[in-house]
């Protein structure tokens, strides 16, 4: 009766959801970055009390309303520094957002992004010369109108999918190749992580001239292809490339040349699979090479991801510090909201806190908070259905999962979280499935070894000890610094009689965690109840700590 103990006295975590009052006033300052807003102006619009809606908003988005909108006018102000299309003066833009003492909007500009505006817009006027030749002038009069974005600093890579080239003696392979473009074009836009670009005439790109197109659509990936046809066989070779001329990704595909709609869903099929794990790839690593003074809210956000892949303790924690200083830069960025709970709630599951309860409520709070910034992007749904899964609502994580795949049902993350959700209800044959689906489309994730963890959780949930040993141990094979994996593979060697290697197995975990009780495993842990005694029954029967 002991061991039932170690569930029957967890605290469960609770959701709070976010105040009618914060709401409004998110939605209001984010509209107001281009006007002046005060205080009044905000309690008039969301119908409470001041100290109301200053203790709601410090609790659930950790500023004061008016430090929110400094730093979304702050960030508004460098994005058109950095990216306007007018002739720009420093002093018209601080103007335009908002800030009448300009001494002052350098020095908050300084402390926001760690460089001057007039630094700022040195380096744009510098990378205008380079690309074009050209550079406005100094002094130049000013429009003195700006548009604001509506999404601020959201840099989502743009992708033109071009029709494949054929040769003019085959004019139904040229209406193929659009064909295939526009569906292709189609299907990625689901996934809502690029922009997609899909030029209407063939005639325009018909030759791969980089240069001329680069200019013409400002892309920083093309999909290219070409045809190839032989007697009854044909053949599609496409390639992925980059602005700059390298090619990061490129496939071919055959099939009978009468059978042109099996071959175009092939491809599709093949080329969404293989090419937004490339670009996350390709941005994570064009991140990783900027100067800091570069860095925005979404590069330092794709900095941040090979932290969380690692899976570990330490390895969150980096992350997160990655994500508050975007945080810091957009405080509205949904994103990098998202993730930054999830690494609240890896804390908690990895053993990495003392204080599990608390990290799963900042999890929650940061959940939440991504919901109401932006409640329909994909990764935004998986990164918070990950938090709940950690939490124990297994209902809510269900119904994120559901409604990411409805957005993009090409997404191996969202399977990945899919195939957790399905394992933690209790459902290990569909949780099997899902964790399979991950793997066939992303096989080369960095998040593989915790697909192979997936897997060994769900057979030890069924009760096939050998299958769920092989799984957890060529997971940990893949990723050595996953010790967490031993709190349950210790267990399965000990369920086969395996007693020595599972002496080794608790070792290891006892290293990584050397203060670890089975009762704090059992407090990370959000297994169903037979799972958990399992686990609790083996650890205490190898001897760990209750």
């Amino acid at each position: 009766m002991a061991r039932l103990n170690y569930l029957s006295s967890e605290a469960r975590t609770r959701s709070l959801p976010i105040p009618h009052d914060v709401k409004e006033a998110v939605q209001f300052l984010r509209e107001g970055v281009g006007r002046k807003v005060t205080m009044a102006d905000l309690v008039a619009h969301c119908g409470v009390a001041e100290r109301t809606l200053q203790k709601h908003f410090r609790a659930f988005m950790a500023i004061s309303p008016l430090e929110y909108w400094r730093r979304l006018r702050l960030a508004a102000a460098r994005e058109q520094l950095l990216t306007g299309t007018s002739v720009i003066s420093i002093t018209a833009v601080a103007a335009c957002f908002g800030f009448n003492h300009f001494g002052r909007f350098s020095q908050q500009y300084r402390r926001c992004f760690g460089e001057t505006p007039s630094a700022t817009l040195r380096r744009r006027r510098t990378v205008e010369l380079a690309r074009t030749g050209r550079i406005h002038e100094e002094g130049a009069e000013d429009s003195g109108t700006f548009t604001v974005a509506a999404r601020l600093l959201r840099e989502k890579p743009t992708i033109a999918i071009l029709p494949c080239q054929t040769s003019a003696a085959e004019p139904e392979h040229r209406f193929f190749g659009e064909c295939l473009a526009e569906g292709i074009g189609t299907a990625l836009t689901r996934a809502r992580s690029l922009h997609v670009m899909v030029p209407k005439s063939s005639q325009s790109v018909r030759s791969f001239d980089l240069k001329r197109l680069r200019r013409e659509l400002s892309a920083q990936y093309f999909l290219v292809g070409s045809i190839i046809q032989a007697d009854k066989r044909i053949r599609l070779i496409v390639r992925l490339i980059e602005a700059t001329g390298a090619q990061i990704w490129g496939d071919s595909y055959d099939g009978e040349a009468g059978d042109l709609l099996r071959i175009q869903d092939r491809v599709t099929e093949g080329v969404v699979r293989a090419i937004l794990p490339a670009i996350r790839g390709a941005e994570i690593e064009r991140a990783r090479r900027k100067p800091p003074e570069d860095l925005d809210a979404y590069d330092l956000t794709l900095r941040a991801l090979p932290f969380m892949s690692a899976a570990n303790p330490s390895a969150s924690r980096q992350a997160l510090d990655l994500l508050n200083r975007a945080l810091e830069i957009a405080p509205d960025y949904a994103f990098s909201t998202a993730l930054a709970g999830l690494c609240h709630a890896a804390l908690a599951a990895l053993n990495g806190t003392s204080s599990p309860i608390e990290e799963k409520q900042r999890a929650l709070v940061l959940a939440e908070r991504a919901g109401m910034l932006d409640p329909d992007d994909s990764q935004v749904l998986i990164a918070r259905c990950c938090v709940h899964t950690i939490a124990g609502q297994f209902d809510v994580a269900g119904s994120l999962i559901g409604r990411a795949l409805a957005i993009d049902p090409s997404s191996a993350w969202a399977w990945q979280r899919s195939g957790w959700v399905k394992t933690f209800s209790g459902e290990p044959e569909t949780g099997l499935k899902h964790f399979r689906r991950a793997i066939h489309l992303d096989p080369l994730s960095p998040s593989h070894a915790n697909r192979l963890v997936g897997l060994g959780c769900a057979h030890f949930d069924a009760g096939r000890y050998d299958q769920a040993a092989f799984w957890m141990l060529q997971a940990l094979r893949e990723k050595p610094s996953i010790a967490w994996i031993n709190r349950t593979l210790s267990v399965s060697y000990a369920r086969l009689g395996e007693r020595l290697a599972a002496s080794d197995s608790l070792n290891a975990l006892q290293h990584y965690c050397p203060d670890l009780t089975i009762g704090q495993v059992m407090a990370a842990l959000p297994f169903p109840r037979d799972f958990m005694e399992r686990v609790a029954e083996g650890l205490d029967d190898l001897g760990l700590r209750p």
